[in-house]
């Protein structure tokens, strides 16, 4: 999400003069830095905003958007990583993947559809769903680059029309929106097979901080880095606006105020609570709550992260921050957050 900010107020806030180039990486084979979704802009000087994390091919990607900003057409383009060892981008970076990218110019002070509806569904809270066309099959209702937006709460956008091939999009939306999960529609065309990606995206995380002393600066501004929303409590504050793509950290460093921020994240719908401090100190606000007759369930408890963060022998306020983002960063994409070198299998989870 915060590389779709990044894009949106590049375009909306820079030079009205001129075309961008919107790239969408719509399909991956083998190992890459990014998966299928992941966008970056080419401005109309050649910088760029976002990123696919591979500089290599991002800048031989600035010579394709010229030609799209000359055409005004969209067009894809293929990098075989595999084979091309005699170009920049096949030399050193060693990703072994095939990627499939989708190029569409934009006129500069204008925000697509697709991003507009993007960032209206992160502040709504609410997950989304695009399909997008990037191989037509000779289909005239798939255009290249068209889409069908919906939103988890319903809501539908796009530019797609009309026929099977919306319905049958529709229904992948549905699944991908149910599913929480990216996948890719294949549907029969005139000459061949139109081809969609069917994006999931979630809301950013939110993460709430129930302190605000020195260890609590450095957890938002590494959560800010991440592109997730945070609130940090006032003094008084407590908690509100709470949804299942929350994490909440209890560190006030008072005893009478942890419980409290613990008797209302507990029942709430965050799917990450944690508690800073040792595991003495927190056995003493459960006891407290259990005098309250405000006990934990068991079910509320498999939420509660304490003490809060992995173990990488954090010391520092800076330490322990990095320590809990990673442990957030685990949880809500169903990691163990262990090294990766004892991971069997692929790195990264692609449809």
């Amino acid at each position: 999400m915060k590389e779709l900010r990044e894009i949106a107020a590049a375009l909306a806030d820079g030079p009205t003069a001129g075309t961008a180039v919107l790239v969408t990486l719509v399909r991956v084979s083998g190992s890459a830095y990014s998966g299928p979704g992941a966008r970056m802009l080419v401005l109309p000087d050649g910088s760029i905003a976002g990123t696919f994390g591979a500089g290599c091919f991002e800048q031989d990607l600035v010579g394709h958007a010229e030609r799209v900003r000359a055409s005004g057409a969209p067009t894809t383009v293929a990098y075989d990583l595999t084979v091309d060892d005699d170009k920049p981008w096949g030399l050193g970076m060693g990703c072994r993947g095939k990627l499939d990218l989708l190029l569409e110019p934009v006129r500069m002070g204008t925000v697509p559809e697709v991003l507009a509806f993007l960032v209206e569904a992160a502040k709504a809270r609410k997950g989304a769903a695009i399909a997008t066309v990037f191989r037509t099959g000779g289909d005239p209702a798939a255009a290249l680059g068209s889409r069908l937006l919906r939103r988890a709460d319903g809501v539908v956008g796009g530019d797609l029309g009309s026929g099977q091939l919306r319905t049958a999009a529709m229904e992948a939306l549905k699944q991908a929106l149910a599913k929480r999960r990216t996948t890719f529609l294949v549907h029969p065309a005139a000459h061949g097979d139109a081809e969609l990606l069917v994006e999931y995206v979630p809301p950013p995380i939110t993460l709430v901080a129930g302190g605000a002393g020195r260890d609590t600066a450095p957890l938002a501004r590494l959560a800010a880095e991440l592109g997730w929303d945070v609130h940090i409590l006032g003094k008084d504050e407590m908690p509100a606006a709470l949804d299942a793509r929350t994490a909440a950290v209890v560190m006030s460093h008072n005893l009478q105020r942890d419980t409290a921020l613990l008797a209302a994240l507990l029942p709430s719908p965050c799917r990450y609570v944690a508690v800073l401090g040792s595991h003495g100190r927190t056995q003493e606000i459960l006891a407290e709550l259990a005098r309250r007759n405000q006990a934990p369930t068991p079910r509320q408890l498999a939420r509660m992260y304490a003490p809060a963060g992995l173990d990488v022998g954090a010391e520092t306020p800076g330490e322990v921050a990095l320590a809990i983002v990673a442990e957030i960063q685990a949880v809500f994409t169903g990691r163990r957050g262990g090294s990766l070198r004892k991971r069997k299998g692929p790195i990264h989870d692609r449809p």
